[in-house]
This record gives C-alpha cells, sequence and structure tokens, in this order.
C-alpha cells in the first residue's frame, strides 16, 4: 500500500514538473525557449521582413 501511493506521488510530481516547465517555457516565446536557440538557422531573433512586404495587400494606418 505504501509502495502504491509513493509511485504516485512520483507520477503526479513528475506531471506537475513538466507542466510547470512547459508553461514557463512557453511564457519565454517561441525562440527564447527553445532548447537550440544557440545553434539554429531560422533567424527568430531577427525579422528581416517588413509587414508590408509579407501582406502586400493591407494598408496600415498611422495615427
Amino acid at each position: 500500500m505504501v509502495f502504491n501511493i509513493l509511485i504516485g506521488i512520483l507520477i503526479f510530481g513528475y506531471a506537475g514538473w513538466t507542466l510547470f516547465r512547459f508553461v514557463n517555457k512557453s511564457k519565454e516565446g517561441k525562440c527564447a525557449g527553445c532548447s537550440i536557440k544557440n545553434s539554429c538557422q531560422s533567424g527568430c531573433s531577427t525579422n528581416s521582413i517588413e509587414f508590408s512586404a509579407r501582406y502586400p495587400d493591407t494598408k496600415l494606418e498611422t495615427k
């Protein structure tokens, strides 16, 4: 009986820890939370494409 309780605590503890890590990494953003962010070639940190080039039919209104 005690063994079953310990196994249950370990399983739910690990699930809680994994959920906690997931939430914290998702708050950092797509590339900041990535484990290979230092060697990634996708260029998430620099956005070289302007909005108007990406969506040419959209007209931005400035106030």
